[in-house]
């Protein structure tokens, strides 16, 4: 069963993160810290911000004033991560709120997650290609 995420709830999404993180190879370019995560999961449930778990998955949005017309709300999905069958559940749960309370949802794909992939899954669910994205680590 997908509901919104409550901060009894951290522990597991830890240990989500830390999964993920692993898969994405995070490592390369920023690392895995479970304080950070443990404050960035405190602070977006008792912010309103949109998470979202499952006993085999979880996926959590920012959700802000676009930089562009403060009067769009827009959400990016920080974190989607399915362990099980619940990886569109979640996405619909997330998906719903945004129809709800945004004007707009931003969806990323990780190269180490094959984005092709990922990217054709997305437009069945109704999302259209926007950016590519590049990082530098120095």
């Amino acid at each position: 069963m997908v509901r919104p995420a409550e901060l009894s709830d951290i522990p597991r999404l830890l240990e989500m993160g830390e999964g993920f993180s692993k898969l994405a190879n995070l490592s390369e370019h920023v690392g895995y810290e479970p304080e950070s995560m443990k404050e960035t999961f405190r602070a977006m449930i008792e912010g309103g911000h949109p998470v979202f778990i499952s006993d085999t998955g979880a996926i959590g949005a920012t959700q802000t004033q676009h930089p562009f017309n403060a009067s769009h709300i827009t959400a990016q999905e920080l974190f989607w991560w399915s362990e099980g069958r619940d990886g569109l559940r979640l996405l619909k749960a997330l998906t719903e709120h945004c129809e709800e309370h945004c004007n707009s949802l931003i969806m990323i794909t990780l190269e180490a997650v094959d984005p092709e992939r990922t990217g054709k899954l997305y437009e069945r669910q109704g999302f259209a290609p926007l950016e590519h994205s590049y990082v530098k680590v120095f």
